[in-house]
């Protein structure tokens, strides 16, 4: 179940600069045109004097541009890229990425690769099992990073439509394995309209 990351790592590694430059192209541009609607939202506020309605979208967008940042501290290169190039790779899911304030995952004794791993593991296999909605709006999915009780806890929440046992049988063969590192442990439920992951990995060795 490793696979799939480690074809991402490996296409990184093979320098298949094609495709790479081809996704961060498309992501930079859907950046750009996220921040230029932006800047028309304010400027419509502004113009119609929506002093009210300008200070909430600043606020969101403060908030917006705070979980960026803590994307970017990450530290781990291949994982950054990965999240920042999800919405471009994915538009059946809206990815949500809350790190805890100032946490550097370089920085922390746990193994970058097995947390990387994980990561890029769980997502693809939510994207692989993700339905549509019937509104027609993107499913969701918050993926939270925290420290708890000498654990790094990475928590993923999705809501929306799946195939509840397509994913479950996935992540179950994902967890086995893990089996080699008995200090990794992982906890699912699942419900009819959303699946809910914790992975805790211990810090140090």
């Amino acid at each position: 179940m490793k696979l799939n990351a480690r074809s991402y790592e490996t296409d990184q590694a093979d320098g298949l600069h094609g495709e790479q430059e081809r996704l961060f192209v498309q992501t930079i541009n859907h950046l750009r045109h996220d921040w230029m609607n932006d800047v028309q939202v304010l400027y419509g506020y502004l113009k119609l004097k929506k002093y009210d309605k300008m200070r909430d979208y600043m606020e969101a967008l403060k908030e917006r541009m705070s979980r960026e940042s803590g994307i970017a501290k990450l530290g781990i290169p291949a994982l950054i890229v990965y999240l920042q190039s999800f919405r471009v790779r994915s538009r059946s899911i809206r990815l949500d990425v809350e790190p805890e304030p100032g946490l550097q995952l370089a920085s922390l004794p746990v193994q970058a690769q097995l947390v990387t791993d994980a990561i890029i593991c769980v997502l693809e296999a939510f994207v692989r099992h993700a339905g549509m909605r019937s509104d027609g709006e993107p499913n969701e999915l918050l993926l939270k990073l925290e420290l708890r009780d000498q654990m790094l806890v990475i928590g993923f929440g999705y809501v929306g439509s799946y195939n509840g046992p397509g994913l479950k049988q996935e992540l179950n063969e994902l967890a086995l394995s893990y089996n080699a590192d008995e200090r990794v442990r992982g906890t699912a439920s699942y419900e009819e309209d959303g699946a809910f992951i914790d992975i805790y990995v211990p810090l140090g060795e």
